[in-house]
């Protein structure tokens, strides 16, 4: 088998701009999808990450770069391939596209093997635990919402069958910040968990404060509260906030996460395959939280071939303790067939399908 084709496919959706995170506000979402096709037909699907910039350097960076050197290659194996791009990168000061390009490929990569195999992503990788618990993420400032409402919309994803939430912090005074979430506590009750994301909006005082301020409303964890790079403030929020850290949905490589563990700066270690690495380097991300005795989670804020991915690769792990499910981003999620993205008792299940579980001929050309 041979690798005869990699494409990209950009969709883009433009937002009005009244709804934001702690940064900016969304005016338009873009998903960056890459194709690649075999000599055999099978067809793979994979994604990169593209917020917060155009998607252009990342798709000249494939279809330029890394596309040349794949072509005439085996699909079966990510793992040689992954590494020969990061060797061609050591002294190109090209990283960060490289693992940009080649996440998106890898996952397309895992897709191809495990339809050639017959067999479901998460069970090719090992097979843990087909169910897996999502959380409903969003969380946003959106203008003109009073708190009371906010509490309101959000709780409404635990009565639909959510054990877990998660909201936005740090875009607002630290009262209505810890307003929201005190009424949205009451409002879902205090068994689902309720966890909070800064984007990197706080310094090390104001994230402490704000972790003592919610102290009495139990929050699960606290995520990504200081800039990726300050990792010595992240321990110290860890030890100090008196919640848990969580991160870094944004970073990339094992070494990375290497750190934060080795430095305690984080309990939960987060990661999102479309960026930090694929499956090839998820699986590795994941054994190193293990070998510290840490749980992982998995970021997702786009389409449904990075949500699958999630899917699959936590249900692979042993350590996996839940995957996000943005409820404001996620497009191309109607190309999942009927009950395959059902939440049962809290729980979502692993795609019994061949590979990541979905029919990519059927991607539309852009977004309806």
């Amino acid at each position: 088998m041979k690798i005869t084709d990699i494409r990209t496919r950009l969709y883009e959706r433009d937002l009005d701009g009244t709804i934001r995170n702690p940064r900016f506000p969304w005016t338009k979402k873009r998903t960056l999808l890459v194709l690649v096709e075999t000599d055999t037909g099978l067809l793979g699907a994979g994604e990169s990450w593209t917020d917060g910039a155009t998607a252009a350097s990342t798709i000249a960076f494939i279809e330029n770069d890394l596309k040349p050197a794949l072509i005439g290659l085996d699909p079966r194996m990510p793992e040689k391939h992954f590494k020969t791009a990061i060797d061609r990168s050591a002294v190109s000061a090209r990283r960060s596209q490289t693992w940009l390009g080649m996440s998106a490929i890898d996952i397309a990569l895992w897709d191809i093997k495990g339809q050639a195999l017959g067999e479901p992503l998460w069970r090719l990788l090992g097979g843990h635990e087909p169910r897996v618990m999502p959380y409903a993420s969003a969380g946003l400032y959106k203008d003109g919402q009073t708190t009371d409402q906010f509490a309101e919309e959000y709780a409404a994803y635990v009565h639909k069958g959510f054990k877990a939430v998660k909201i936005k912090v740090g875009g607002a005074p630290l009262p209505v910040d810890v307003e929201r979430v005190a009424k949205l506590r009451k409002a879902m009750g205090p068994d689902a968990r309720l966890m909070v994301d800064a984007v990197s909006n706080y310094d090390v005082a104001r994230a402490i404060a704000f972790a003592h301020a919610v102290a009495p409303y139990d929050i699960y964890w606290f995520e990504q509260p200081l800039p990726v790079e300050d990792v010595e403030g992240l321990r110290t929020v860890h030890e100090r906030g008196g919640i848990p850290v969580c991160g870094l949905e944004n970073e990339y490589g094992p070494w990375t996460y290497r750190r934060l563990l080795e430095t305690g700066a984080v309990h939960f270690v987060q990661f999102d395959p479309i960026v930090s690495g694929g499956i090839t380097h998820g699986r590795k991300i994941a054994a190193l939280a293990e070998s510290h005795f840490k749980p992982v989670t998995l970021h997702h804020s786009n389409s449904i071939v990075s949500m699958l991915a999630n899917l699959h690769l936590a249900a692979s792990v042993p350590n996996a303790d839940s995957v996000e499910y943005h409820v404001y981003h996620h497009p191309l999620f109607e190309l999942a067939p009927d009950g395959m993205l059902d939440i049962d008792d809290g729980f979502m299940r692993a795609p019994d399908r061949p590979g990541l579980g979905v029919d990519w001929t059927r991607l539309p050309e852009r977004l309806g």
